[in-house]
């Protein structure tokens, strides 16, 4: 692994920080959450993101023996 790719994993964790479904939106609402914004490609296309980071970073830490304590 190089520095840039590093970075790139650590920058899509904390990108999956604000996937729809952790910051309190509720697909398809029209409350105000913006959960009406979405289409069902844009949802899905975040939270595959946001979980696949995730995935990512357990893998890293269980790779260099760092106790992963983060988001699931």
């Amino acid at each position: 692994m190089n520095f840039s790719q590093l970075e790139e994993l650590f920058q899509e964790y904390d990108q999956a920080k604000w996937a729809p479904s952790r910051t309190g939106v509720h697909f398809g609402c029209d409350c105000g959450c913006g959960g009406d914004n979405y289409t069902d490609e844009s949802w899905d296309a975040e939270e595959d993101a946001a979980n696949e980071a995730i995935v990512k970073m357990v893998s890293f830490c269980n790779t260099y023996g760092i106790k992963y304590d983060g988001m699931l």
